[in-house]
């Protein structure tokens, strides 16, 4: 998971980081975490983070505003105030800030907001991966299939594709089996963007066609089956 800090007084940076770390070892997520000293700098920046420590009075562009640019490129961040001046409270909530915590942060009280942050993305119906330098958070939800090409994998996804260098079997490992089956040696296909299948072939809702192994035919067939049934029996 990717987290900002951004904040004019470096000693402020390096603390939260140190404990945002420590959550991240403590819950057995993986969080990196980038560092700003200023709302330009941050906006400057090329990544999509799902959580910004945000101070809210700093030179230049202060928090608020920089907020709201960052709701303007990335609406789903999580925005989580951190001031010395409890009276912004009400400020921060017009850029629908997710917590406001006040400094110098309490270690309880920040562990708290991110148990509550964990609970509000479902974190167990989220697809984490670590690839190099970066870490992918994708809903399970949205996975239409994953494609192995040599020792990268494609996801496809309902927005779009991601590629990534961890092995096909890494990423069928951490999807639900309920949902995610073979069904040739590079391909996992999700359930949920199934619409049709014929003996050789499997049609998803976007249009896109994947080629059914004869050898993952048999295995493939009964657990589309399963889920269907179990599909039919929560809508009926």
């Amino acid at each position: 998971m990717l987290f900002a800090v951004c904040d004019d007084e470096k000693a402020m940076q390096n603390d939260l980081s140190v404990l945002l770390r420590e959550y991240g070892t403590k819950k057995g997520v993986d969080i990196l975490v980038d560092k700003f000293e200023s709302g330009h700098s941050l906006l400057r920046s090329s990544r999509k983070y799902d959580v910004v420590f945000m101070d809210f009075q700093m030179d230049g562009l202060d928090g608020i505003e920089t907020a709201r640019k960052i709701r303007e490129a990335n609406d789903d961040c999580t925005i989580i105030f951190v001031s010395a001046y409890p009276e912004a409270a009400l400020d921060s909530f017009e850029v629908k800030t997710f917590r406001f915590l006040k400094k110098p942060v309490d270690k309880k009280k920040l562990f708290l907001a991110l148990d509550d942050y964990m609970k509000s993305i479902d974190y167990d119906n989220l697809l984490v991966i670590k690839s190099k330098n970066e870490t992918w958070k994708i809903k399970i939800s949205d996975i239409v299939y994953a494609e192995a090409r040599g020792k990268h994998t494609i996801v496809r996804t309902v927005k779009g594709y991601i590629e990534v260098l961890v092995h096909l079997k890494i990423i069928e490992s951490k999807l639900p089996a309920k949902k995610f089956v073979r069904c040739q040696r590079s391909y996992v296909v999700g359930f949920e963007h199934i619409s049709n299948h014929t003996g050789s072939e499997i049609i998803f809702d976007n249009g896109e066609r994947a080629q059914l192994g004869r050898a993952y035919a048999k295995t493939f067939k009964e657990a589309f089956g399963n889920y269907i049934m179990r599909y039919n029996s929560r809508t009926l």
